[in-house]
């Protein structure tokens, strides 16, 4: 008997992978457009799936804004753990200058970040105190024990901590948020590597001087 050729059966993207390439998509578009800018047809167009596929994910497109901010400071707190994991025995004020300088590369890689964070924090919503409770906060006291430690070494002014953090957040994502701005501004790519080595360098260096 002659063998009957079998087909090759279209193998399907795992549910794993298509709900990581719709939480990438929400998070362009809920930064670029706002959350009431985005809408789910869009968010499911540029993600290449049906809405009914993207609804089977995500319910509701409250879930799935959620769910795509939980994942970008997820991997913050990731990157900071192991930066943090890989700096035993280092003196802690070379630790905090290697931190801010993950941050500024964080914050250039994902200026999604702080881009929501513009957008839903210029407001009292719900969203806001989700956001700043659940992940904002965290950062803030991070930042404030951060700065009462080099306060007390004498490493930097003593300034109140509000202050320090809105300073520091602010000096190590700026450029990245408003990049299209900067291009314009300056003809300065700031996704260029030496660009981002050489304001991360700007930023440690306002803070703790040369």
């Amino acid at each position: 008997m002659t063998k009957q050729p079998t087909s090759k059966r279209a193998t399907r993207p795992s549910g794993h992978a298509t709900r990581a390439r719709i939480l990438a998509v929400a998070l362009d578009l809920f930064s670029e457009l706002s959350y009431d800018g985005a809408s789910l047809r869009d968010i499911a167009a540029r993600a290449g799936v049906t809405q009914p596929l993207l609804n089977y994910h995500f319910s509701t497109k409250d879930e799935l804004w959620r769910a795509a901010v939980d994942v970008l400071f997820d991997d913050l707190t990731q990157v900071m753990a192991a930066r943090v994991d890989g700096l035993r025995g280092v003196d802690e004020v070379s630790v905090a200058k290697l931190l801010i300088r993950e941050l500024v590369y964080f914050s250039a890689e994902h200026p999604q970040m702080n881009r929501i964070i513009n957008q839903e924090c210029k407001v009292d919503s719900a969203r806001m105190d989700w956001l700043v409770e659940k992940h904002v906060r965290p950062r803030f006291e991070q930042a404030t024990a951060l700065l009462e430690y080099l306060v007390a070494g004498g490493h930097v002014p003593n300034i109140p901590a509000v202050h320090f953090y809105y300073i520091l957040t602010g000096a190590s994502s700026n450029m990245f948020v408003l990049g299209p701005e900067c291009r314009r501004l300056s003809g300065v790519d700031p996704r260029a590597r030496e660009v981002v080595e050489a304001h991360a360098d700007a930023v440690i260096a306002l803070l703790f001087g040369r």
